[in-house]
């Protein structure tokens, strides 16, 4: 209701926040999941130095996590000018997330999320994300965060899930890039199995 009435003043930080909120609750109102990817198409379009990576990586990663819970999605629509609103919104966002990669860290590749990745990017896309997370070696850098590896790995997963084929065709330092991911998440997942309880 407050939001609703509110919306054409919203800036991208309160955009990004409500979608975070909306993945991590579960919030199933399609009607406002509209409301905020038409907001968001005009924030895309007039106000686009307001984006940093990490607000874009936050949007994506809760929208791709929102598309994956099934009861609201970006893909889905309370009517047909929303539908037609809402791919231009993605259009938009996936664009912008492609032009801005250069400005990408290992942590805002990981706050994207696979299913974004794999949801809504095109095989162009979809290939600048994963050559520049080879590039930066995500995930796999000495130093790097526990919580950013675990998010690459899950990247992986997700891309390999999706289309083993679309692997595949990557060129080889990407491949590379990704089985190295999945080693390192195999050796995880078989550490956390062997692992004996403190007595």
């Amino acid at each position: 209701g407050c939001l609703t009435a509110q919306l054409g003043t919203l800036g991208v930080s309160v955009v990004a926040d409500a979608m975070r909120v909306m993945a991590a609750t579960r919030v199933e109102e399609q009607t406002l999941l509209d409301m905020l990817l038409a907001r968001l198409l005009v924030l895309l379009r007039h106000e686009r130095a307001a984006f940093s990576a990490a607000a874009l990586a936050d949007i994506a990663g809760a929208l791709g996590a929102l598309h994956e819970a099934g009861a609201v999605s970006p893909k889905r629509a309370a009517s047909g000018a929303s539908s037609a609103s809402n791919k231009r919104c993605i259009d938009a966002l996936s664009e912008r997330i492609a032009d801005s990669l250069a400005m990408f860290t290992d942590e805002d590749i990981a706050r994207l999320g696979g299913h974004f990745i794999t949801g809504f990017l095109d095989d162009v896309q979809k290939r600048a994300v994963l050559r520049h997370a080879a590039e930066l070696n995500a995930g796999l850098e000495k130093g790097a965060s526990q919580r950013v590896s675990a998010a690459l790995q899950r990247i992986e997963h997700v891309v390999r899930k999706h289309s083993f084929a679309f692997i595949a065709s990557l060129p080889d330092h990407t491949k590379d890039y990704l089985m190295k991911l999945k080693i390192a998440s195999d050796e995880a997942r078989r550490a956390a199995t062997t692992q004996t309880p403190m007595l």
